[in-house]
């Protein structure tokens, strides 16, 4: 299954509908990538307004703010006329039926200050050191180069993976998905009447959201459809 596709034209992420019999729920499931063309945003957005209820990230930390240094770069390189997903898709329209489902900034923060010294060290030193070259050489090219992504992990990502980045993954991916996927397990407790919920997150956490979905509260996949997300 996959979320975001790189091909030789463009880079697509894919959009799921899931239901279940008896339920009046309706999940929507939108995989993020943090840099995109206005297009994707505006896209959407479009998508996201007919919706009821917008389960979204977003953590208030400055201390995270060197991982986000990568993607907030990119506004400012013109030759890749792409924008943040911050500033394409403007969630304050929605703000009445946007529900934070990510990790609390003072959490964050804590769990930041008790990961290894020498890991944070890396992450200072490697960021800039990426984000400069980005900047001076960066293209669409370059920022695709790693984005697609299925619901298992493809022989590279297992191939490359490094025992020293496990604290910084059980952090931004384990912990965050433990979250939303809380507030899922929630609203489908509740079954509120008949909704339909937007899931809008990284595409990286599709993988354990969509497995609980469908194999803990046997959703299934009633409709698929690709966005382009900016051409190469």
């Amino acid at each position: 299954m996959q979320f975001i596709e790189k091909n030789s034209f463009n880079v697509r992420s894919a959009v799921y509908s899931l239901k279940k019999d008896g339920s009046a729920l309706e999940f929507l499931l939108f995989p993020m990538i943090h840099v995109g063309s206005p297009q994707f945003y505006e896209e959407i957005s479009r998508r996201l307004a007919s919706c009821d209820l917008i389960l979204a990230e977003g953590v208030k930390s400055r201390r995270g703010n060197v991982l986000t240094l990568s993607y907030r770069i990119v506004r400012h390189i013109r030759r890749m006329e792409l924008v943040t997903q911050h500033d394409g898709m403007r969630l304050e329209s929605f703000r009445g039926k946007i529900l934070n489902a990510d990790i609390d900034g003072a959490a964050f923060d804590e769990r930041w200050s008790s990961l290894p010294t020498s890991l944070r060290a890396q992450l200072i030193v490697l960021v800039p050191i990426f984000v400069a070259y980005l900047f001076l050489f960066g293209t669409r090219e370059t920022l695709a180069e790693n984005l697609a992504l299925d619901d298992l992990p493809s022989d590279d990502e297992i191939l490359s993976d490094d025992e020293d980045f496990e604290p910084l993954n059980s952090l931004i991916i384990d912990e965050r998905d433990r979250i939303l996927i809380e507030h899922v397990a929630r609203l489908e407790d509740q079954q509120n009447g008949a909704r339909q919920i937007a899931i809008v997150y990284g595409a990286r956490h599709m993988r354990n959201t969509i497995r609980f979905l469908m194999q803990k509260l046997n959703y299934r996949i009633a409709k698929a459809e690709w966005v382009k997300v900016f051409d190469l």
